[in-house]
């Protein structure tokens, strides 16, 4: 398995791991960059990718190949299944072509949105697609991305939500941000949008934009807005069980597994009408939509929800039998599906 993992905090990451935890009769050897520190499962095996932080994606690809070599001619490898089209997906396809073993690659959305489309990125996305025997897709949409000659070999297998720590803890009067501070998440748009407003925002993450970000809060004494940096997923679940929503402000996204996060904590969910999104914000049911690119639109919805504590509940209420959807023990047995059938 050629992924991103442990100690990097993201989507991946998440959804890896509760692949590997759920299916116990699987061994798995996961190939991940080279600063992983712990391992807590007995079926996981780690293998670690040293890497030029400069040429990260070229330098994990090279040699990667060369640890999966060795592992495969060493271990009785069934199958390869990849996560992101590069470098992961690359490593998996290069490993396909040289030993005829079964490739699943799972997109998880920007490899889909961004890469696919930019001019270096292309070739290595066509390339990885192009050597895979199945595709998993975390959304309709991303599998709409697809050519039509490649959706017959993609299938659409949902995340879960982790609801043993996502339950609803109150109100306690806060918008929130829970991303990437890239343009693609749109944190500056936010960040516009929530300028003028009389009402309490933390801001988690991090990313190229932080210092901008944190410039802008300055320069317009926005004290009204915290920005908390990097956090574990068990301590944006604490935020997220007390918030008063979640702002989801996104120029592009594959499916935004943080808004059903915040869904399974019964908030009201405020979102870009973009990509996987609308598979989940059902506009006045279980959040609200903004037009993307907005921030006078954005501005609109947030005060609609500051203004309304009901309809914070309503929406809320709705997200939470919305969120019972999305589960990690049903997602992992329709992988285990697909394992099965490229096993025979």
């Amino acid at each position: 398995m050629p992924t991103i993992y442990h100690p990097y905090i993201g989507g991946i990451t998440i959804h890896v791991e509760n692949l590997v935890k759920r299916l116990k009769d699987v061994e798995f050897h996961i190939l991940t960059y080279d600063d992983y520190e712990e391992n807590k499962y007995k079926n996981v095996i780690i293998h670690k990718v040293p890497h030029l932080k400069k040429f990260r994606g070229i330098s994990y690809l090279i040699n990667a190949y060369k640890i999966g070599k060795d592992i495969i001619k060493k271990e009785d490898i069934n199958l390869i299944h990849s996560h992101y089209a590069f470098p992961q997906g690359c490593v998996g396809a290069l490993l396909k072509s040289k030993f005829s073993i079964p490739h699943i690659l799972t997109l998880h959305g920007s490899d889909a949105l961004i890469l696919k489309n930019s001019i270096k990125g292309r070739y290595f996305f066509k390339y990885a697609v192009k050597n895979s025997d199945r595709i998993i897709c975390v959304s309709k949409y991303i599998k709409n991305q697809l050519d039509e000659n490649l959706r017959n070999k993609a299938v659409v297998i949902y995340n879960g939500v982790n609801k043993e720590i996502l339950y609803n803890e109150g109100d306690y009067n806060f918008g929130l941000f829970v991303g990437a501070f890239v343009p693609q998440k749109g944190v500056d748009i936010l960040i516009e949008a929530i300028k003028g407003i009389d009402f309490n925002f933390k801001l988690i993450g991090d990313g190229r934009l932080y210092k901008k970000i944190e410039n802008f809060i300055v320069k317009n004494d926005l004290s009204h807005v915290e920005l908390l940096g990097k956090k574990s997923f068990d301590e944006v679940a604490s935020f997220m069980r007390k918030c008063s929503f979640l702002v989801v402000p996104s120029r592009s996204e594959g499916f935004g597994m943080v808004a059903v996060e915040a869904m399974s904590c019964s908030k009201p969910v405020i979102a870009t009408r973009v990509g996987g999104l609308e598979e989940i914000v059902i506009d006045k049911y279980n959040g609200l939509l903004a037009k993307k690119n907005d921030p006078k639109d954005l501005k609109e919805k947030i005060l609609e929800l500051i203004d309304n504590e009901e309809l914070r509940k309503n929406l809320g209420e709705n997200g939470k039998e919305f969120s019972k959807n999305f589960s990690w023990k049903k997602c992992a047995e329709k992988v285990k599906e697909v394992y099965d059938e490229l096993s025979k």
